[in-house]
């Protein structure tokens, strides 16, 4: 028996009176027969949410009253292989109703699907909904969605899957064809994320780009503006505005030296020029004076908050030896472990909870009250060299303080000696100085301007590098995944399919000549889509009435032909919900028909352990098959 084969062994309902009902089914094919209305479907309805179903009963959408408070659990016996495990559903009982029993422990139907495909040997992946480049969540591959493949539900008869998504149908047949693992790889998992990544940076340079040059614009030159925002065009434009400013000083001094010859006497410049250097040399000195004397400030506040910490942890050591003394009395009354009295030791050199031998007594004692003396003695003497420290410190913020004051007064005196010079220049050279000012002014904005789109540029640059690791990682990777895609053969995975319909309908016309007048089925399956065509038409715009019927029972066949072929994953059962009538003609007329290519099938030595289970109405005289009756028929009332 194939590990991968999955089979319903029993299937029960247990009614809120505490009775149950119940089916048995074997290995082989399966016939559930009864008149219309006896429960068939209801019972499949039943199974189907034992197989993960996240509904809160399943009977919740049925249109008879009162069906979901008849039965409050249900159970079905697997098979999988050699090993036999009874799941279980109680939809009435609190805490259990989002939860599937397996051999009693509970799981969630989630938990219990990714139980199911392990056991099952079907590897559980991840899939494109639409295109991979979306960046759309890959949704997981789903046992309920292999489900509707495998189980045909009476309602779900005008479609290869009725209501079921094209990705999620293609993805579902290349899981059974063995392909999904190799489609839906880590490694095209990981390109497509890595792709993605790149695809949002280079939008994000993009646009970085263009905004940058949007806003960049104003300050280039006009002869740099048709060429954009980049390296070299800011260089050129922070090259042209250090001329500028470099022209706009020399000016500067220019006009100030020609107002000084003219406004002051010969005998007055060189002490002019001499208190300009001094002026020069003040306005270092209070630079460094202000600059030591914060850093002395500094410094005394940090030790001053050093002091207050060894104030406060000397404050808690005499608080812990004042504990100390308190408590050094109390015994222990109680077990640490199980908190029942001590009862006293008879050996009074031993310890009476551990009873090891107990150390002389001036140890003991002595102990912690040395190691807290210890601690004492060293925090006070850290507090008093803090002390001594602050001292030294409050002499040095003094001192700076005052050197920083005598270097104000000399900057002050040099300013009042030179206020009549500049009064004197000003009147004759104050329009062209604010107006070398003004233009200076401009030229440092500009500067600064440059400077922040210099720096906006090392971000591109950053995202340029970023693309590129990324494409390096990209490159390998892709020619992995090409290359492993080059390797599947969709041609001869699709033929397996197609063999298996084309042979149900093969074994139809061996039962009832010109049964399938149309040609064979072709099956197409490529990475991304699947097509079944009759001839060259789709199959649904080529077949109508019953020939759809037959298309549909050849899909399953087809499907149920793959389970013992080596590397694919088809789990050897088909349940099948024969519709009572099928495009206004009975069914009943072809039950034996449609299903003995099936038992035949089943019967092969290859197929042991599989399994179907078709409703119907009679199957009579069909040999082969094991028969599940349902007789009451269910009246609404």
């Amino acid at each position: 028996m194939s590990a991968s084969f999955l089979s319903i062994r029993t299937l029960e309902r247990r009614l809120a009176t505490g009775n149950v009902e119940s089916l048995t089914f074997k290995p082989g094919v399966n016939v559930f027969v009864g008149r219309p209305n006896t429960g068939k479907t209801k019972w499949l309805q039943t199974l189907d949410f034992l197989l993960g179903d996240t509904g809160a009963n399943p009977y919740e959408q049925s249109n008879e009253e009162g069906l979901a408070a008849k039965y409050d659990a249900a159970a079905a016996t697997l098979c999988i292989a050699d090993e036999t495990f009874r799941i279980e559903r109680r939809w009435r009982e609190t805490g259990a109703k989002g939860k599937v029993f397996v051999d009693d422990e509970g799981m969630l139907v989630r938990d219990f699907q990714h139980w199911l495909m392990e056991k099952l040997g079907i590897p559980l992946l991840n899939f494109p909904r639409g295109n991979p480049m979306s960046g759309q969540t890959w949704p997981e591959l789903s046992f309920r969605t292999l489900l509707r493949h495998i189980f045909r539900q009476q309602r779900f008869w005008s479609g290869l899957v009725d209501q079921q998504a094209d990705t999620e149908q293609h993805a579902s047949l290349l899981l059974f064809l063995g392909l999904a693992e190799r489609i839906y790889s880590e490694d095209y998992g990981k390109l497509v994320n890595l792709k993605l990544k790149s695809m949002r940076l280079r939008a994000r340079r993009e646009q970085y780009s263009e905004t940058l040059n949007d806003l960049a614009s104003g300050l280039l030159d006009s002869e740099d503006a048709p060429l954009g925002v980049n390296e070299a065009t800011v260089t050129a434009a922070m090259k042209r505005l250090r001329d500028t400013v470099e022209r706009l000083h020399t000016r500067r001094g220019e006009v100030l030296a020609a107002a000084s010859n003219i406004s002051l006497p010969a005998s007055d410049r060189s002490r002019v020029t001499e208190l300009g250097h001094a002026r020069a040399a003040a306005l270092e000195e209070v630079t460094a004076a202000r600059q030591k004397r914060q850093g002395a400030e500094d410094r005394l506040a940090e030790v001053r908050r050093y002091r207050a910490d060894l104030a406060a942890e000397i404050e808690r050591m005499g608080r812990v030896a004042d504990a100390s003394q308190l408590l050094a009395d109390l015994k222990v009354t109680h077990c640490p472990a199980c908190d029942q009295g001590i009862i006293p030791y008879l050996k009074p050199d031993h310890c009476f909870v551990c009873h090891q031998h107990l150390p002389e007594e001036p140890e003991i004692s002595g102990l912690g009250e040395v190691r807290l003396r210890f601690e004492q003695d060293r925090l006070n003497a850290e507090l008093l060299e803090a002390e001594e420290l602050i001292s030294v410190l409050e002499r040095d913020v003094d001192k700076q303080t005052e050197a920083s004051r005598a270097a104000d007064e000399k900057l002050r005196t040099i300013e009042v000696e030179l206020a009549p010079a500049r009064r004197a220049v000003a009147a004759v050279a104050q329009a062209d100085v604010s107006a070398i000012d003004v233009a200076l002014g401009k030229a440092a904005e500009r500067q600064r301007q440059m400077d922040r789109v210099a720096a906006a540029l090392e971000l591109g640059k950053s995202l340029t590098e970023q693309v590129q690791a990324l494409e390096d990682e990209i490159n390998p990777l892709q020619e992995k995944v090409d290359e492993a895609n080059r390797s599947v053969d969709f041609n001869a995975a699709a033929q397996k399919l197609e063999d298996g319909m084309n042979a149900y309908l093969a074994a139809l016309n061996a039962q009832r000549p010109e049964t399938w007048k149309h040609s064979p089925v072709e099956v197409d399956i490529s990475r991304s889509t699947n097509s079944f065509r009759v001839g060259r038409k789709r199959w649904q715009s080529a077949l109508g009435g019953t020939d759809s019927l037959y298309f549909l029972m050849a899909y399953q066949y087809g499907l149920l032909s793959l389970s013992p072929v080596p590397g694919m994953h088809y789990p050897g059962l088909s349940i099948i919900d024969v519709p009572g009538e099928f495009s206004g003609e009975e069914v009943k007329d072809s039950e034996n028909f449609i299903v003995q290519p099936f038992i035949d099938l089943l019967a092969e030595e290859a197929f042991e352990g599989a399994q179907l289970i078709i409703t119907g109405a009679s199957f009579e005289g069909l040999k082969g098959v094991h028969v599940q009756k349902q007789t009451h028929v269910h009246v609404a009332r």
